[in-house]
């Protein structure tokens, strides 16, 4: 991810494949207040080997301290100062210069880029996720409390203490995933077996897949996912489609926890992380727990439930 920082306030920003400096908000991903900045001033670009930058303007862009041919490109080297008016606010220095990414960047400019998994990206950490962003059937999404989000470039990633601008490098995606996809066997079936004390105060989780059981012993968020298989299983034996089946209000779901909603939240995407990571990359492509806004319900895995106060 190749980044340029201001050399008056030292706000940083994330370069994309393709980037435009200058005063147009409707054009330039860096938009330039200074009276001396023309409307699209210079473009950045990723040639697939290098960075590259050429003068767009009327006033001229200098590298270096010298000032570029206009209309050439010109490749940046490491530590570049790009000065694209006559005050410091048009100056940066290229701090970085590796090749394009789709990562999060603080909003406030101020230190570095979080690089993105395609699986799961927990924020602000795995030990209290608020958030997950991830790449999912060809988009960038986020998954909140109140649902899943798809992602366009320059979107806000908000969790209580912190914001992330959302910066996309679509033009790459396209082909890591299909290198991903190339290489990647065939979905492997995953079942969930659970197994719940008599009094519903310990449940362990087993997942069973190719024919082999792997344990992922006893956690509170296993409880969580079996209240959800519950409300689905219910809810199939009354009858109803499987498009409509399991479905429950996230409020509804903590009351039935006696916990508080963002405290489901938590557990869910716990169990999510703790799945996942037990599980070979692609193996199991389909949500976990399935998301609409403000419900949730357990997603479509096969399941067993042993034990139990309410089996």
């Amino acid at each position: 991810m190749a980044i340029f920082r201001n050399k008056r306030d030292q706000r940083g920003i994330v370069l994309r494949p393709m980037h435009a400096f200058g005063r147009r908000p409707s054009a330039c991903q860096t938009v330039l207040q200074a009276p001396d900045v023309s409307q699209i001033h210079a473009l950045v670009r990723w040639n697939r080997l290098a960075w590259e930058i050429v003068d767009q303007s009327r006033n001229g862009t200098t590298l270096n301290g010298e000032r570029l041919p206009s209309g050439r490109w010109t490749v940046l080297p490491p530590g570049a100062e790009i000065q694209l008016g006559l005050g410091e606010e048009s100056a940066w220095i290229a701090e970085d210069l590796a090749p394009p990414a789709t990562c999060l960047f603080p909003s406030d400019g101020q230190g570095w880029p979080v690089a993105l998994s395609l699986r799961e990206n927990l924020l602000p950490d795995a030990q209290q996720p608020e958030v997950n962003v991830y790449f999912l059937e060809g988009q960038w999404v986020l998954e909140h409390i109140d649902g899943i989000d798809q992602l366009g470039d320059g979107a806000m990633v908000r969790t209580s203490g912190s914001t992330w601008e959302f910066v996309l490098c679509d033009d790459l995606e396209s082909t890591a995933e299909n290198q991903i996809a190339s290489v990647s066997p065939p979905p492997v079936e995953v079942a969930l077996h659970f197994n719940v004390s008599q009094n519903e105060e310990h449940t362990s989780l087993s997942l069973v897949t190719d024919g082999k059981s792997v344990s992922l012993g006893e956690r509170i968020h296993h409880y969580t996912l079996v209240t959800l298989a519950r409300v689905r299983s219910q809810d199939a034996q009354r009858g109803l489609a499987p498009q409509s089946q399991g479905w429950i209000a996230l409020d509804e779901l903590s009351r039935m926890l006696g916990v508080e909603p963002s405290y489901v939240n938590i557990q869910i995407f716990r169990a999510k992380h703790q799945i996942l990571n037990a599980l070979p990359t692609h193996s199991a492509d389909a949500p976990l727990v399935e998301r609409r806004r403000g419900d949730v319900r357990f997603g479509n895995y096969p399941f067993l439930i042993e034990g139990g106060a309410r089996s």
